[in-house]
């Protein structure tokens, strides 16, 4: 149905507001991704990742970068097998802008490299993400879930997220979208 109504040139968006963060993991968990290492990507390494990344270019991954956004990765070996942003200025999706107070950050494109999927990388990730933040002040962390995208939803409920809003915005082809709180389920 979606499909249909953006051939109109209406494009509807259904998504959550989560908030992350509230997570703690054993020893063991930790342990069993001893063989991945943290790093931050800077505009030089951009390069090694467009290649992979599905929906934006080389170009538009230096523009955050230049922007001040923080690339987060993660190694196996010298090879980054998976990243995910870091916006401590704004939550930058568009139906849903808002500032970000100067302990928070706005985490965007989780992306795990094909080959490495189906290891659990997407939470240690995450997680390792919000411990890099911590350590620069960022401690309450936001992103959006599309309702329909299950692989998002499922990675963050393994983190204890909080589904604390859904949203519906409706936008016109060459309009502004116009966003509707739909719950507001905050803890």
């Amino acid at each position: 149905m979606l499909k249909k109504v953006g051939k109109l040139g209406v494009k509807i968006d259904l998504f959550y507001l989560v908030s992350e963060g509230n997570f703690t993991c054993s020893q063991q968990w930790l342990d069993s991704f001893q063989d991945y290492t943290l790093c931050v990507l800077d505009r030089d390494d951009m390069e090694l990742i467009a290649a992979d990344h599905p929906w934006d270019n080389l170009d538009g991954l230096r523009a955050r970068i230049d922007k001040g956004h923080i690339c987060i990765g993660l190694k196996y070996e010298d090879d980054i097998v998976a990243f995910t942003w870091a916006d401590l200025e704004e939550c930058n999706h568009v139906p849903l802008r808002f500032a970000m107070a100067d302990n928070e950050a706005y985490l965007y494109d989780a992306f795990t490299m094909p080959r490495f999927r189906g290891k659990g990388l997407a939470p240690y990730m995450r997680y390792q993400s919000y411990q890099h933040l911590r350590s620069i002040g960022r401690d309450r962390y936001y992103s959006i879930s599309q309702y329909f995208n299950t692989s998002s939803i499922q990675f963050k409920q393994k983190l204890n997220a909080g589904f604390d809003q859904l949203y519906l915005s409706v936008e016109r082809k060459s309009g502004t979208p116009h966003t509707f709180q739909l719950r507001n389920t905050a803890r």
